[in-house]
């Protein structure tokens, strides 16, 4: 699996690992290759909440508590945590880091109403 996070953050890819705090190798959830094909696919955020949907099913896939001496691992919380990040992040979606801001206005030119249907009096 191949591990990449620079704290500086300067890709996307490092950006997101720290959004979803996959910033370690010995106990990363994505691989480089998940990551950069979920940023070619979607907007950053989207990106983003995918992955974090995509952490919340591998993990609700896993038992509910495992006891390994004296380590728990309780992989329920992990799968719930995940899925609220992905909820959390679409509800806060915002602009990739160093995109132009999206302000729902369009371009192009403005078209005046027909108002001959309408009394002017």
């Amino acid at each position: 699996m191949s591990f990449s996070f620079n704290p500086s953050l300067p890709t996307l890819r490092d950006q997101i690992r720290l959004r979803l705090a996959d910033t370690e190798s010995t106990s990363a959830v994505f691989d480089d290759l998940s990551i950069d094909a979920m940023l070619g696919m979607y907007s950053y955020d989207e990106a983003c909440a995918q992955l974090a949907e995509s952490a919340g099913a591998e993990f609700s896939r896993m038992a509910s508590v495992v006891d390994n001496g004296p380590l728990r691992y309780q992989y329920q919380e992990r799968a719930g945590f995940f899925t609220g990040l992905a909820k959390s992040i679409r509800s806060m979606a915002q602009p990739a880091p160093g995109a132009p801001v999206f302000t729902g206005a369009t371009t192009g030119r403005m078209v005046s109403p027909d108002l001959t249907g309408y009394r002017t009096d």
